[in-house]
């Protein structure tokens, strides 16, 4: 499930909230006051593997680094 994060329009407060992808994650209740909080987007997160810091950029198939399609 995807984490989103909220920004709540009355007391401003930003919050995480995990949603199915077929639930509406256009609108969600602040855990503080209540009222409704807006999308702001999707949280992003890094996970920590075993070698990550390997020399060679960390390919994860330990074939040291790779050029990237995207630049």
């Amino acid at each position: 499930m995807p984490l989103y994060e909220y920004k709540c329009g009355s007391c401003s407060r930003v919050f995480e909230a995990y949603k199915r992808l077929s639930d509406d994650v256009s609108t969600e209740r602040c855990p503080a006051c209540g009222e409704k909080a807006g999308k702001l987007g999707i949280s992003l997160f890094g996970a920590k593997t075993a070698g990550s810091g390997a020399p060679g950029g960390g390919a994860s198939c330990g074939g040291g680094s790779r050029r990237s399609p995207f630049g």
